[in-house]
């Protein structure tokens, strides 16, 4: 039976955060580029903070306290609401590791692996109440500049490649699935 509890909660845990170790998550129900935002605090004008928006569908910041907003229908339910995002600049070795977001659907702060080369997601669960247009603002909190007299020339400037929004099955659904695998597994005659 332990077996079982087990098989259930790590299909939940697919259900909710894609494939297990998936970089970035790109199976989600509504996905955005991160240049389809609904709003943004400041797109970058000459000599200004703000948002640079590069002709790949990103976006990317190197000052902390700004923001993008997302908006999609959303029917009720749990959703997986988050973002795939990379560096875009020099981390350097061991400098600087994680993007602080806030998102202000569920007012968390999702923790987001920095990588100069790979996309990470951060994701945060929201139970939606009615079928409804949402707007997920998300505010990135911890820039890092290793300054003029650093040689490595260190910037953390966090970049949004997509934003995404989750359908999570309802428990029922996923009981019957999880029931389903075990009983295909024992008619194979796998160990459970």
């Amino acid at each position: 039976m332990k077996r079982i509890s087990a098989i259930i909660a790590f299909i939940s845990f697919l259900s909710i955060s894609g494939f297990a170790n998936a970089t970035p998550l790109t199976n989600a129900t509504i996905m955005q580029q991160g240049d389809e935002y609904s709003a943004i605090s400041r797109l970058r004008a000459r000599g200004a903070t703000g948002w640079y928006k590069p002709d790949d569908g990103t976006i990317y910041t190197n000052w902390s306290r700004h923001w993008a907003e997302y908006t999609a229908y959303l029917t009720e339910g749990i959703w997986a609401i988050g973002l795939n995002v990379v560096n875009h600049g020099n981390l350097g070795h061991n400098w600087y590791d994680t993007f602080k977001v806030r998102t202000s659907l569920t007012s968390e702060i999702m923790n987001i692996t920095a990588n100069d080369n790979e996309l990470s997601y951060g994701l945060s669960t929201v139970d939606i109440l009615s079928a409804s247009m949402y707007t997920v603002r998300y505010t990135w909190l911890n820039d890092k500049w290793g300054g003029q007299s650093d040689s490595l020339h260190r910037d953390a400037n966090i970049q949004i490649q997509s934003a995404f929004f989750n359908r999570v099955p309802e428990p029922s659904t996923l009981l019957l699935f999880s029931l389903g695998l075990v009983t295909f597994l024992s008619k194979r005659k796998i160990a459970v």
